[in-house]
């Protein structure tokens, strides 16, 4: 390998704008394949944002609830039942739905999310809202995401110089007191809001006694599969209880079954792939063909197909990687620059940036065994006669 790797290296910087073009080719195809990949796992998790900030091991809901934005109803009393099981530590009640809330500069009314909970018991894994609990005890009172979107108004900048914003949530007069950061958005909601669950009821003239979710914790040492086996027989046919993990695993099972983002973005990756390819299999099939009295020379002094096909894929290999390399680089700043304008998460992980990098070397080296068809044929006494 250390032999010819020299050789592979010279063929491929021997002409300096052939190279340039393989480099931009593969580094668009490795673009087109992060963007793609990031897209589509961006929206996926952007439909789990709640999910991941409800502090439960175990969750209790109406069997026909699939997805957090359409969580069906179902009696609390429910709840005070699975309370009463010894391994249990608490469970809380969980409301939630979408509402208007209006923007106090225009008047306009947009759709925002709204959750409700006890104060004096959190369900929230955020510490912005848990330490203002005792804010949103009083009457009519809301903390607002600071992430939502700027069309809500400029809620964040008159609650920082006011100390309270007055608007109107559901056609029902409200006090802003507080914020949060949450986030969220093409999946999920443009804005959210937090309250108590007596100004949830009162907002919305929704009963106490009904509840979308029922937020449980288990005690420290419990297994929460065991509570689920221990409880499941003693439900009623309309309830089920599951793991917090279970429900986030099945909001994106059920986005992924019911929406063609996972298919349309796997196409988009297939087609970068593709494109990457037939563009370096053109690079290396004419280099090949521009060099093909150097390699017959090989032949003739006695070096075999093995060992051609060597150079070609070392060049193949390091055409993937000076291509994915800048790839890598732009792809990062376009996640930041996509998550600053549409709060989709798009981070970079390990895995994708490991998956598309075998993706870059496996799309090369199809490229270059496909390129090596001429070299394979090539007889040095024809060339040579």
């Amino acid at each position: 390998m250390s032999a010819t790797t020299p050789v592979a290296w010279l063929q491929l910087i021997h002409r300096k704008p052939r190279l340039l073009v393989t480099i931009t080719g593969v580094t668009f195809a490795v673009m087109l394949m992060f963007i793609q990949l990031g897209f589509r796992d961006g929206l996926f998790e952007d439909a789990v944002v709640f999910h991941k900030k409800i502090q439960a091991d175990l969750v209790l809901l109406h069997r026909d609830t699939e997805r957090f934005f359409d969580m069906k109803v179902f009696p609390r009393r429910y709840l005070y039942n699975i309370s009463a099981v010894d391994e249990i530590e608490s469970v809380n009640p969980f409301y939630f739905s979408v509402t208007n809330f209006k923007n106090p500069e225009t008047f306009v009314n947009r759709p925002i999310a709204i959750a409700g909970f006890t104060p004096d018991q959190p369900v929230f894994n955020l510490p912005e809202v848990n330490q203002q609990t005792e804010v949103i005890k009083a009457a009519n009172t809301i903390l607002f995401d600071r992430l939502s979107r700027p069309e809500f108004g400029p809620i964040v900048e008159s609650l920082e110089k006011n100390g309270e914003v007055t608007t109107d949530v559901s056609n029902r007069q409200i006090q802003v007191k507080g914020l949060f950061s949450l986030g969220g958005g093409i999946m999920t909601a443009d804005g959210v809001i937090i309250t108590s669950d007596l100004t949830f009821s009162e907002i919305l003239n929704h009963p106490l006694e009904k509840v979308q979710m029922g937020v449980i914790k288990v005690k420290p040492g419990v297994n929460p599969q065991s509570i689920i086996e221990k409880v499941s027989k003693d439900l009623p046919q309309e309830l089920k209880i599951m793991t917090l993990a279970d429900y986030t695993q099945l909001e994106k099972d059920v986005l992924a079954q019911s929406t063609p983002i996972g298919f349309i973005f796997n196409m988009g990756t297939v087609i970068g792939c593709v494109f990457g390819g037939i563009i370096v299999y053109q690079i290396l099939y004419t280099q090949i063909s521009d060099s093909i009295f150097i390699y017959a020379t090989f032949k003739a002094i006695g070096y075999g197909n093995s060992y051609l096909v060597k150079v070609v894929l070392q060049q193949a290999f390091l055409m993937s990687l000076i291509g994915y390399i800048p790839g890598f680089a732009l792809c990062m700043y376009i996640y930041n620059f996509v998550q600053e304008a549409t709060r989709l998460p798009m981070i970079m992980t390990i895995t994708r940036g490991v998956m598309v990098m075998l993706l870059t070397i496996i799309m090369c080296s199809i490229a270059g065994m496909l390129a090596m068809n001429k070299l394979r044929s090539a007889d040095p006494a024809e060339l040579f006669g």
